[in-house]
Order: structure tokens, then sequence, then C-alpha cells
């Protein structure tokens, strides 16, 4: 007996004995145009294959590890990156509003001051606008580290700075950005 059912997986009694009528190997249609059972490669020959997923099972599994990530991943603080970002936030708003002060100061013909107290996380403007000046509240976790006061004239000349510091720093989880006000053109730059 030859070992052709071993070739396509089949059981012994799934297949009966080769046809004499066949060539050893050949299998289809042979010279009297029978077919043998152990040649035939149909699902009743085949032993079950259950090795491997569907692609439906794949799928599921991507989304369960997409849902999870989703939902981890925001919260997991990858080396300070939100202290960081909440820094770099509050100086750039810092530097923004610092020229928007110089420019209401220009466009009014007025002198515009814009106060930062340390330990606060709110700065003010004077004189106050109503529904023009920005809410000065830093992002959450920041806090200004310097007490100094920036006055414009109507040409957007840095008059002022009390107490003659020319720059305000903002921290929060141990990183610190410098906000710097150049003192006689007013240039705002953060370092």
């Amino acid at each position: 007996m030859n070992n052709e059912h071993l070739k396509y997986g089949l059981q012994i009694s799934d297949c009966g004995t080769p046809s004499p009528t066949l060539p050893p190997g050949g299998g289809g249609r042979g010279w009297g145009g029978f077919r043998t059972p152990c040649l035939r490669r149909n699902a009743s020959c085949r032993q079950a294959n259950f090795k491997g997923m569907t692609l439906i099972e794949v799928i599921v599994v991507m989304i369960i590890i997409g849902i999870v990530a989703a939902i981890v991943l925001p919260k997991i603080d990858f080396g300070g990156t939100s202290s960081r970002a909440s820094v770099d936030g509050a100086a750039n708003m810092i530097a923004s509003d610092i020229r928007y002060a110089q420019e209401f100061a220009m466009a009014n013909r007025v002198s515009k001051t814009v106060t930062f107290t340390n330990g606060s996380s709110v700065y003010t403007f004077s004189p106050a606008s109503a529904g023009m000046d920005p809410s000065g509240q830093l992002p959450s976790g920041a806090t200004i580290g310097t007490t100094v006061a920036f006055t414009f004239n109507s040409l957007g000349e840095p008059t002022t700075s009390s107490p003659g510091v020319w720059a305000v720093t903002v921290s929060a989880g141990g990183v610190t950005r410098t906000t710097t006000v150049l003192q006689y053109t007013g240039k705002v730059n953060i370092s």
C-alpha cells in the first residue's frame, strides 16, 4: 500500500484501497475513468485544521486593543510631557498678552499695564477694558514665579517695569520658562 493518504492528511479509514486501474500517485481520471476516494481532495477526506485565526477574530482583537489604548494612553505622563506642555502654553499666553497690552496702548493712544504676581496663576490689565482684555488665567498647574508689572506708552514702548525686572517666569512640575521684554523696543522673547 502506498502512503498517498499521508500526503493529503487523510486517514486510512476515510480512504479506500488504491485502484489497480490508476497509476501510482496519479489521481484524477484513470484508465477506466474511475476516481479513487483516497486521491479526492474533498472535505470528507480532509482532517479539520484549527491552526490560525479568522479575519473576524483579528478585527475584534484590534478593536479591543484600540479601545484600551484610547482610554489608557492619555492618562500616562511620558516623562513630564503634560507639565512641559502646560508651561510652554502658559509662556506663550503670557507673551501674547504682553504684546496685546503693547498693541492696545498704541491703538488707543493710552498707557496700558499688565501686572504679574508671584505664586498666582492670574494676571491683570490696567486700565481694564470691559470686553477687550484677555482672561489672564494660566493653564492648570502653571504658576507665575515673578512679581512684575510692564507699562507701555502710546508709542508701544515699555516705559516702566517695576521693580526694574524685564522678565516674568512661569513654572509647573519642575519645568520653568522665562518671558523677557526688551527694555527699549518692547520685543517679547521666550526662553
